[in-house]
């Protein structure tokens, strides 16, 4: 059984962890989890997990950045469950939270995970952040180009 969930603090050090191996950047374990729980990035959104028969599988955070408008970011799935959809039903959940609203991601991975749930990549004249692509969703929301989000 799958359900998504708002994070409770409690859940924080097993969501961190699913992102030591990808954003741990030669720091220990230690370093690094000191780092995610003094952020001031992660203090500002609001954590959601998957849970898959009972365990957390997935998760990511949700930004809010206009009164219509969310970010998601930090997308991660335990290790030894990549590969198996979770992202992509946790993806779908969040989008079926606000259907609404606009998304934006900064994908840092290629595309075609976020492309298959429907998300669209902005043109290379919008993309600010080297490494990292700017998508939304949905297709037909209307974007306002000139107050397009930083990377967050």
């Amino acid at each position: 059984m799958k359900k998504l969930i708002k994070a409770n603090p409690y859940d924080l050090d097993i969501i961190y962890a699913m992102g030591y191996d990808v954003w741990g950047e030669g720091k220990t374990y230690q370093e690094y989890l000191e780092e995610c729980r003094s952020s001031v990035k992660y203090k500002k959104g609001t954590w959601y997990i998957l849970i898959v028969d009972g365990e957390v599988v997935s998760s990511c955070i949700l930004y809010n950045l206009t009164v219509n408008t969310l970010g998601i970011g930090s997308l991660a799935t335990v290790s030894e469950k990549r590969g198996l959809g979770y992202a992509s039903s946790l993806l779908n959940e969040i989008l079926n939270l606000k259907k609404d609203y606009l998304y934006f991601l900064w994908s840092d991975i290629a595309t075609t995970l976020y492309e298959s749930i429907g998300f669209t990549v902005l043109e290379d004249i919008y993309q600010t952040h080297k490494g990292s692509s700017l998508m939304y969703y949905p297709s037909n929301y209307k974007i306002d180009f000139d107050n397009l989000p930083n990377y967050f």
